[in-house]
């Protein structure tokens, strides 16, 4: 049975995006976060917020009717066990044939250990891997999701609506969400760092190049043009690379795509190595690399994470 209903609980960066985008679609949004300014900021594009969770699962359950409720969790991986299943949080609301929906960056076996917990209890659960970062809401997210095969019907009008309509697919049983969006990044890490480690030489060469012109020649009708070089025209245009620290932020997917490859007996040098500079850029003489520089902007340019300054 299909429903036009969802909500959404964790209102961060991609959570108030993907609530918003919900709602432009046409789809009635519950949405709920524990702190109040992401209350105020979500209620401003008209979706309905609260930080009341109790209110929140009773609109919901008001709106569903007979349909299932859909419950879209998109919370840092480290507090998703706490909030879907503690006593204080989502564990005493949830019943049977209700549907919930890890969104955020989640380690895979995880999610396959929820999905087992949940359907003792006859919930449904899927992961969903959600790229887009902050161009996200206006350009559609990549969705890749795993989980309950019979209720995919039920969630995909949903991921068709959050994605620009093409980008997303059921690939399989729960963690497959996950995995692939752990991949994803693992190959992120190693395009950003070639990138940069090219821009790196160039900048080093004796031509004093002009890197914004060098980056236009690149974007169009190059072998490696692509929404990072992309990003990096923006980076000329906004950002002040001389008073940005090199230190760049990791989130884990880059190492659970190391320790698979080893798991499945891949090499994947590459990842391994992006995944080294990033750990070493925690040590300050390393954090005046000029790559190190700008894998932290690209960061910053397509998730809206944030800059170490010098």
């Amino acid at each position: 049975m299909k429903t036009n209903h969802i909500g959404v609980f964790g209102l961060g960066r991609m959570g108030a995006q993907i609530a918003r985008r919900l709602k432009k679609k046409g789809f009635v949004v519950t949405a709920w976060n524990r702190s109040e300014e992401p209350v105020k900021a979500v209620k401003k594009s008209g979706v309905w917020a609260t930080n009341d969770l109790a209110e929140a699962v009773e609109r919901m359950t008001v709106a569903a009717k007979s349909s299932p409720r859909i419950f879209w969790v998109m919370l840092p991986q480290g507090i998703v066990d706490e909030f879907i299943f503690g006593a204080d949080h989502l564990g005493p609301y949830l019943k049977k044939g209700d549907i919930v929906i890890d969104g955020g960056n989640s380690f895979y076996k995880d999610s396959m250990r929820r999905a087992e917990q949940l359907q003792k209890k006859g919930i449904h659960f899927f992961d969903s891997g959600t790229s887009g970062g902050v161009w996200g809401e206006k350009n559609g997210f990549a969705l890749m999701i795993g989980g309950s095969k019979s209720q995919w019907p039920i969630v995909e009008p949903f991921a068709k609506a959050l994605s620009s309509g093409k980008n997303y697919a059921y690939l399989g049983k729960a963690g497959a969400g996950h995995f692939t969006k752990m991949v994803h990044n693992g190959i992120e890490y190693g395009m950003m760092e070639a990138i940069a480690e090219g821009y790196a030489v160039l900048e080093a060469s004796p031509f004093k190049l002009d890197l914004a012109k060098v980056t236009k020649v690149y974007q169009e009708g190059s072998v490696v043009r692509s929404w990072l070089i992309d990003l990096m025209a923006n980076i000329f245009e906004q950002e002040n690379i001389k008073t940005t620290s090199g230190k760049i932020d990791a989130t884990g997917e880059g190492q659970w795509t190391v320790e698979a490859g080893k798991e499945f007996g891949i090499d994947v040098r590459v990842i391994e190595d992006s995944l080294k500079v990033r750990q070493e850029s925690t040590d300050p003489k390393n954090q005046q690399k000029f790559s190190n520089k700008i894998v932290a902007l690209l960061r910053k340019q397509f998730g809206g994470h944030a800059i170490h300054k010098k």
